[in-house]
């Protein structure tokens, strides 16, 4: 089946399935209605469908970006910012890319490995030792090496002083994550990126697939991410330079919100309520 065909008959199966599963039929809504209590309901009920299309497409796509030759997926994706990410990775510290689950995010992971980038992505293990295997030879098919987030991180210093890559998702919610505002409001997320971009001076980029339309073709965007200058107060700064990343994916998730994955919960964050200096300074 072609790329464009597999992609609308998911899109189809995926509109379907927001009328049936209504447990994350209702998730997205809760999400849609906490960004955007502005919208009309009709916008975020066509933002909440069009988001599950979106998931099936990207579902019935995968067969094309596990199987299809490195010069064909190459040919349907167009790069921005991938100067700025090599010459930032040229006073060898490496460089670690923060990312969104975003239109077709396993094609944007893909594609690191596909333009000779050194990477390695830090990913959760799925239940199924048999498909985890499966989907991590997909993954690594051009170089690429997945690395399970809940082993030992020993790997990722000497990764980064070898001048490679690390690639991790932050809009996850974590259990143990700590409270960090995403889209304006308090989501459990991983501090990682930080502390081990202040730790070994690495600079941090942000990473987005969009979708051109709703065709198999893309533009792959790279951008800096500048961070706050540390205090000293390590909490305090891993907090901020959290927030400073997952701010710039403000535009680009509200610019095509369809694009995102709102049936995830990602505010399931008990923290949510408190100020910005509770959170940090612990204040009772």
């Amino acid at each position: 089946m072609p790329a464009r065909l597999a992609g609308a008959v998911g899109a189809g199966i995926g509109r379907a399935f927001s009328v049936l599963d209504r447990r994350h039929w209702q998730v997205a809504m809760r999400n849609l209605t906490r960004i955007y209590p502005e919208r009309p309901r009709r916008w975020r009920r066509r933002m909440a469908r069009e988001s599950f299309a979106e998931l099936g497409r990207t579902v019935f796509e995968l067969p094309h970006i596990y199987l299809r030759s490195r010069a064909y997926l190459r040919s349907r994706v167009d790069v921005e910012g991938e100067e700025a990410l090599r010459a930032a990775m040229e006073a060898g510290h490496g460089a670690i890319l923060v990312a969104c689950h975003h239109s077709n995010w396993e094609f944007g992971a893909l594609m690191f490995s596909i333009l000779g980038l050194p990477t390695n992505i830090i990913y959760r293990r799925l239940n199924s030792p048999a498909l985890d295997q499966f989907l991590k030879t997909c993954r690594e098919r051009f170089g690429a090496q997945m690395r399970d987030r809940n082993q030992s991180l020993r790997w990722l210093p000497k990764s980064l002083k070898e001048g490679a890559v690390a690639a991790i998702m932050i809009d996850q919610n974590l259990s143990t994550g700590t409270p960090v505002p995403f889209l304006g409001h308090m989501a459990a997320t991983t501090l990682l990126p930080a502390i081990y971009a202040y730790k070994y001076h690495t600079p941090v980029f942000g990473v987005a697939l969009h979708r051109i339309g709703r065709r198999f073709r893309f533009r792959l965007e790279f951008w800096p991410i500048a961070l706050p200058e540390p205090t000293g107060v390590k909490d305090a700064d891993a907090f901020y330079a959290m927030k400073a990343m997952t701010d710039s994916f403000s535009s680009t998730i509200h610019a095509r919100p369809e694009l995102w994955l709102w049936s995830h919960r990602r505010w399931n964050c008990l923290e949510e309520e408190k100020t910005l200096a509770d959170v940090v300074y612990g204040t009772p």
